[in-house]
């Protein structure tokens, strides 16, 4: 069949993606930046998208043309960078079914999410309930899947807990007594790859949820086995401080935990799977059962425990940048300055030129990095200034070299470090 996928360079839209094609579908894939597909899905028509401003029918019906189904699968767990629930999650979505209404497209599959019901609060819930709505009051044959959180690699929420479960103490929420029901990566694509070989007469919004409902606490330890680690003890936090520091994410617009988050969290996640059994005959495993099918690799181990080494790595490198800057300008003695400058030729009225500016400029570089701005940039502005020095030292104060403190030495880790968090900081292939 012809397929249109939304939010194709997702998590979910990924697997959804490797999927229909290894079935044999042909597929029309909506990216933001279609041009970074298409050497590894050359196959796939990719066609430019932009969900914050494509609210219009108009737009979508050229898209459309050919379509025999539509599967929207486009989601974000935070707002960030103008990404805004309302438009991804309603706006847009609503726009393209009702494009798809007009085409006499019958067939629509929309990845919702567990919780976007009656009981909805978050604006998360609200956003996918409100296209949940719209698309089930269209004149066409809607499936509706609701999955709990997904298990997989690559996944957030697999991404975040294995990171936690990785820890020397498991931080849980309270007593971490939630009630959770994650599904399978793989039993959510066999959902929606049996919809699309026998649909379903009439509209259908069913949950997808794992076998067995687990404990939060239960879930990391589940987790923590997978990897391969031994056995640890748990690390209740307080819910009053899980807010707060929630609240603090939500100011930083960064991070996973957000007030959102975490009250989805505190509401619990579970469902029953027996009526999308009923419908695809797909039986959902068990977390326990998931994780064990896919055996963890080291890089999964490694992945896990640089999670929140990674953030931490920059703030450090910002602050030495920052510190630098302060101590070259205002702490360290001027005439202690003017004596290195004038071992290196600069003198007189340059002096206190190279000595500010030099001292703003590292200050900017620890502003920059800490703000994670332009980081491929700011990299490599820092490691030619740190080539620079060494190499000024080497032919001007050789001496630094052999200083008890590792004046110069320790530039040799700082440049590793610093290529570190380079990888670490670079984008991931999505948009």
């Amino acid at each position: 069949m012809q397929i249109l996928l939304t939010g194709a360079s997702g998590f979910i839209g990924q697997h959804l993606l490797a999927a229909l094609l290894a079935e044999g579908h042909q597929v029309v894939g909506c990216v933001r930046h279609p041009e970074k597909w298409l050497a590894r899905f050359p196959e796939v028509k990719w066609i430019g998208c932009d969900y914050r401003k494509d609210h219009d029918p108009q737009v979508w019906l050229p898209r459309l043309s050919d379509i025999e189904v539509v599967i929207n699968a486009v989601g974000i767990i935070r707002e960030r960078r103008g990404q805004r629930f309302d438009d991804l999650h309603t706006h847009a979505p609503i726009a393209l079914f009702q494009a798809a209404e007009q085409l006499g497209i019958r067939k629509i599959l929309q990845i919702s999410a567990l919780g976007a019901d009656d009981k909805a609060e978050s604006a998360y819930h609200l956003s996918k309930r409100a296209a949940d709505e719209a698309l089930l009051a269209l004149d066409v044959e809607a499936v509706i899947f609701q999955p709990s959180i997904v298990i997989g690699r690559g996944g957030g929420s697999t991404t975040l807990f294995s990171a936690m479960a990785a820890l020397p103490w498991m931080p849980v929420i309270g007593q971490g007594d939630q009630r959770l029901q994650p599904i399978d990566i793989d039993d959510l694509k066999a959902c929606v790859l049996a919809v699309l070989r026998n649909w379903p007469l009439k509209k259908q919004r069913l949950e997808l949820v794992g076998a067995q409902a687990v404990s939060f606490l239960q879930l990391l330890v589940f987790i923590r086995n997978w990897l391969g680690f031994g056995p640890t003890a748990a690390w209740p936090i307080p819910i009053a401080l899980m807010s707060v520091l929630a609240k603090f994410n939500d100011w930083l617009g960064q991070g996973s935990l957000t007030s959102e988050s975490l009250g989805m969290l505190l509401r619990g996640n579970c469902g029953d799977p027996a009526p999308v059994t009923a419908v695809t005959g797909v039986k959902p495993r068990s977390v326990e059962a998931s994780l064990r099918h896919s055996l963890a690799t080291t890089a999964d181990r490694w992945q896990a425990r640089l999670f929140f080494l990674r953030p931490l790595l920059r703030v450090v490198i910002g602050l030495l940048w920052l510190f630098t800057g302060i101590v070259s300008a205002f702490i360290y003695p001027v005439e202690e300055s003017y004596k290195l400058l004038a071992a290196t030729g600069i003198s007189g009225i340059w002096a206190p030129i190279m000595l500010y500016s030099a001292a703003a400029f590292d200050g900017l570089l620890g502003i920059a990095t800490l703000i994670g701005y332009r980081i491929r940039i700011v990299v490599g502005l820092q490691l030619l200034l740190i080539v620079s020095y060494m190499a000024i030292i080497t032919v001007a104060l050789p001496a630094l070299w052999i200083h008890p403190f590792g004046a110069v030495t320790k530039n040799l880790p700082l440049i590793v470090a610093t290529l570190i968090m380079l990888v670490f900081e670079e984008k991931e292939y999505n948009g």
